[in-house]
């Protein structure tokens, strides 16, 4: 279903790295999390939190973690649109409602923004949707 996903999260400077860190364990549970110390726009500190899953039963646990709690008509709801021309798709998950254990969609424009590179052969668009529509199905 997918090669590998990645999960990334910013900490605002008036937000508690830990506890987006706790955010980010709850989609991946097993991820290590890279750090990267940023500068914003008018320079304040930003904190760019990333976890990958790879390896074939770590990318599976994870999808179907997210795709039982989102249920299918979320995870498939615009799946073209969210699907880009390297076959990568795209998602975004509420970080607030992370940080309490849950997983849903953002109210909000504070997110973790997930991407899975699908695993599709051969490498089109419509393979690719097929793929993660089956992944939904069966998770």
């Amino acid at each position: 279903m997918f090669h590998w996903i990645e999960f990334r999260a910013f900490c605002h400077a008036t937000e508690e790295e830990e506890r987006v860190a706790t955010a980010l364990r709850t989609v991946a549970a097993d991820a290590e999390l890279r750090r990267e110390a940023l500068e914003g726009h008018f320079g304040n500190p930003l904190v760019v939190l990333t976890a990958r899953v790879d390896g074939a039963s770590a990318v599976r646990a994870a999808w179907r973690r997210i795709a039982t709690a989102l249920g299918p008509d979320e995870v498939l709801r615009d799946l073209s649109d969210r699907i880009d021309e390297d076959l990568v798709y795209h998602l975004r998950l509420d970080k607030q409602k992370a940080y309490l254990g849950a997983i849903e969609r953002p109210g909000s424009a504070d997110v973790i923004a997930m991407r899975g590179k699908v695993a599709a052969f051969p490498k089109r668009r419509e393979v690719a949707e097929r793929v993660v529509q089956d992944s939904v199905e069966g998770a």
